[in-house]
């Protein structure tokens, strides 16, 4: 009884102050969204209000994995109460009105979140420029915004706040709801249309009775620090080199330069029992196909003889410190974009190591990508492109350098070699282009030398490995990859001209029509662009060129039509609809489709997707906030990413793309947050954040999400520039926790 009487004076001892004593709240507290909604963030007890209140909404969301005062990462949610109040009248300018014993004040000139546009700024020759307005009330719902439809919106300059031009609210396309239930956005959305308005300068968004926005800039630079933003992401992912100043201040040593020659094969599909019948995978000595766990495998079969190589290059994959074959394709990538617009890039535009040298940076960093595997190439030609140990390292181990375990090189395969050769030789014709011609050189001899292995049948890999005490059998392909074989061929002929080139590419034609047709899907959609640079393969090139063409016209047209916000995510009714996981959502990375389009047709819709897409990335979409830290001035503060755990650094690396949407919830999620409020959150907020306990959301990939943002905003470049001063002395904030994207409305 004496607890009880405790509690209930405690009580009123908190609604007494909460009456009586007035308290000025910090901005953290609370946020305006219009005159007449304000967001409490985590408020104390809702005991009075001097303003009536028409009704009002909640919602909690997770920020992060809390820390403790060492800093020491807990396995409990940092999470985020808010709760939407909405007064009966707007408030005016200056107003206060007391809630929870803390007193706010009504400040037209704080920027609103309800506002959501490109937070770097919108290219100058950009076609078409889009904000939004839109705001989700948790279980309040929509903020109501139709009735402001036909309104005006002004855009005013930043520095005199004198309006330079003037456009008409428009209302978006109704929200959407998978199977009629689940919203995407949760929002009415009204468009603002500024794409007659073209010059120079840094303006912001006014509404009369809703207030102004953010700032934002237009100009050639935009894009160009998008590129520069994105290409750090790799930069700070590169392994075997000390990340240092003048480069970055984001700091760590030199990591992984020991490799030892391995026993286990490179291709991780070959790892799953997957349908391919009985021709390759891993086998028991019955002959039926069997799962085998990578990293099991690894450390059951240590190579015969201890051979070390001395390395440098790479990425580190994700939040783990393997260098995957995946990555061929940024290199390629990356290369293939240079190929396209080689009028965009130039030497020192990113700041690394290799400025000054005369090779335009993309293509150094694009190299970075093969100079391990230049290093463990056989004599042979054959080279092993996964680099890989015996377990995932974990938050609290320290930076790479640091790591104690042993990592191999896988064994050369003649497909996995194949593929070497194809970006290889990718990264040699756009280094020939760019006048590196020694350098072009050393990437094409090594190219044919890893074809000429492949080549070979008799350089079939089968091999019989223990695995958990039993022997078991590996038997590589027996035919060559035709999408591989056919990039390289191509690049072969463009180089040399070469009748075995192009006898080569028509061997493969058939099987790589096939396989075109059946898995393009699985492709960067860039592989097969230097085609049209031939003049011939007229089946293949027509084949692949119909292919592009119908999925960039459906992107479009999903973008315009689907959603309330230009997504290029596909319809909310079609079969793929469900499949945001490892980045599949993201915008720059099925941009790619576009970019192809528009370097066949010359037709300004697919460039114009480009640009929107690169819009929604960097906050025209549903969040209001950057899909890449550091990006904009509202961008995820904290994801997986190991390095960021140990550097010291107050704030995470910048240039990274978490993973972001998966369309359902993590488990740890709905069972350390939501509950049963899960289902209904909306899907496109279903940003999950839990580190290292909701992986498929919070982890990224330098091949699905970091690597297509770069490449894509490399098209874009209106006026390529060596980085500003701005960009390159940037440090690191003093606490990620006070970032405006670390509680980010949800």
């Amino acid at each position: 009884m004496r607890n009880i009487f405790l509690i209930c004076m405690v009580f009123l001892l908190l609604v007494s102050i909460g009456c009586n004593q007035e308290s000025l709240a910090t901005e953290e507290e609370y946020e305006f969204l219009t005159p007449q909604v304000v967001v409490l963030k985590n408020p104390k007890l809702n005991v009075y209000t001097s303003h009536e209140v028409k009704r009002s909404g909640s919602w909690k969301k997770e920020n992060a994995l809390l820390r403790d005062n060492r800093g020491k990462i807990l396995r409990r949610a940092d999470i985020t109460f808010y709760e939407y109040v909405i007064f009966e009248k707007p408030l005016k300018a200056g107003e206060k009105v007391n809630i929870a014993g803390i007193t706010l004040q009504y400040d037209p000139e704080k920027p609103s979140n309800i506002f959501k546009f490109n937070q770097v700024g919108n290219g100058l020759h950009q076609p078409e420029k889009y904000a939004y307005m839109g705001a989700w009330l948790g279980s309040a719902g929509a903020l109501p915004l139709k009735h402001l439809a036909g309104r005006k919106f002004e855009l005013r300059s930043s520095s005199g706040k004198n309006t330079v031009f003037t456009g008409t609210l428009n209302l978006r396309r109704d929200d959407p709801g998978y199977q009629g239930r689940i919203p995407f956005t949760g929002e009415e959305v009204l468009e603002l249309d500024y794409s007659d308005f073209n010059t120079p300068g840094k303006y912001y968004f006014y509404v009369d009775g809703i207030g102004r926005s953010r700032d934002f800039v237009i100009g050639p630079e935009t894009v160009s620090e998008a590129f520069y933003i994105h290409a750090r992401g790799l930069y700070h992912k590169r392994c075997g080199i000390a990340k240092k100043q003048p480069f970055t201040a984001w700091e760590s040593p030199a990591c992984h330069r020991i490799v030892y020659r391995g026993r286990f094969p490179e291709n991780a599909g070959h790892y799953r029992k997957g349908k391919g019948g009985k021709e390759f995978g891993f086998f028991d000595r019955k002959g039926n196909r069997i799962e085998v766990k990578h990293f099991d495998l690894i450390k059951e079969n240590p190579p015969y003889k201890k051979e070390s190589v001395t390395v440098s290059g790479g990425w580190h994959d994700a939040a783990d410190y393997d260098r995957r074959p995946y990555h061929l394709r940024i290199v390629s990538d990356l290369a293939m974009i240079y190929l396209m617009k080689p009028e965009n890039f130039i030497d020192g535009q990113l700041n690394i190591p290799e400025s000054g040298n005369g090779i335009p940076d993309i293509l150094d960093e694009a190299a970075w990508g093969l100079k391990h595997l230049l290093s463990v190439q056989q004599k042979n030609g054959g080279v092993g492109t996964w680099f890989e140990t015996t377990g995932h390292p974990g938050p609290g181990e320290g930076l790479p350098d640091q790591e104690k375990r042993t990592y191999y090189v896988s064994a050369p395969t003649r497909n996995g070699s194949l593929e070497y050769a194809a970006a290889a030789s990718t990264l040699a014709l756009a280094l020939k282009r760019a006048g590196a011609a020694a350098e072009a050189e050393k990437y094409w001899k090594s190219a044919q030398a890893a074809w000429n292995f492949a080549a070979n049948p008799k350089n079939r890999y089968i091999a019989v490995f223990r695995y958990h005490g039993k022997v078991i059998f590996y038997r590589e392909e027996i035919e060559l990859n035709p999408e591989y074989a056919v990039r390289y061929a191509v690049n072969w002929y463009l180089l040399t001209g070469e009748d075995a080139a192009r006898q080569a590419v028509i061997s493969h034609t058939k099987r790589g029509t096939e396989a075109f047709r059946k898995d393009f899907w699985r492709w960067s959609p860039l592989t097969w662009m230097p085609l049209f640079e031939t003049g011939t393969f007229e089946k293949l090139s027509g084949e692949y060129r119909n292919v592009i063409l119908r999925d960039a016209d459906r992107m479009i047209s999903d973008q315009q039509n689907a959603y309330p916000y230009r997504s290029l995510w596909h319809a909310s009714d079609a079969g793929w609809v469900h499949s945001m996981a490892w980045g599949n959502y993201h915008p720059l990375r099925r941009a790619l489709t576009l970019i192809a389009a528009h370097k066949l047709t010359g037709d300004k819709k697919y460039l114009t997707g480009v640009y929107l897409a690169n819009d929604f990335h960097n906050g025209a979409n549903p969040l209001g906030r950057s899909m890449t830290s550091g990006l904009g001035s509202v961008y995820p503060a904290v994801f997986l990413d190991l390095v960021s755990y140990a550097d010291h650094a107050g704030e995470f690396v910048p240039g990274i793309t978490p993973y972001g949407n998966t369309f359902g919830i993590d488990r740890n999620a709905v069972k350390m947050v939501y509950g049963e409020a899960a289902d209904s959150l909306p899907i496109f907020r279903r940003y999950v954040n839990l580190e290292f306990l909701s992986v498929p959301s919070s982890e990224y990939s330098v091949w699905e999400t970091i690597a297509p943002a770069a490449a894509a905003t490399g098209y874009l470049i209106e006026k390529p520039e060596l980085p500003r001063k701005t960009w390159q002395n940037r440090v690191p904030a003093d606490d990620f926790r006070k970032l405006p994207g670390y509680r980010a409305l949800p």
